[in-house]
C-alpha cells in the first residue's frame, strides 16, 4: 500500500502540474487579442481552475 508520504508526493506533484497549467493559459490570455481565440481558450482555463479546486479539496480530504 502507498504510505502518507507517497499520496502527500502524488499530490503536490498533480497540483505542480495543474499550477503550470493555469499560468500558460493565464499567460496567453493576457497576450491574445484576438477574441474568437479567447473566447475558446477561456472555458479551458475555467475547467482546469475547477479541477485544481477540487485537487485541493481531496488534498486536504486524504491529507
Amino acid at each position: 500500500m502507498f504510505t502518507n508520504e507517497d499520496y502527500k508526493n502524488y499530490f503536490n506533484e498533480l497540483e505542480n502540474i495543474s499550477k503550470k497549467a493555469l499560468t500558460v493559459y493565464t499567460d496567453l490570455l493576457n497576450e491574445i487579442s484576438d477574441s474568437s481565440i479567447r473566447s475558446k481558450l477561456y472555458p479551458i482555463m475555467s475547467e482546469n481552475l475547477e479541477a485544481f479546486r477540487v485537487l485541493k479539496k481531496y488534498k486536504e480530504k486524504f491529507l
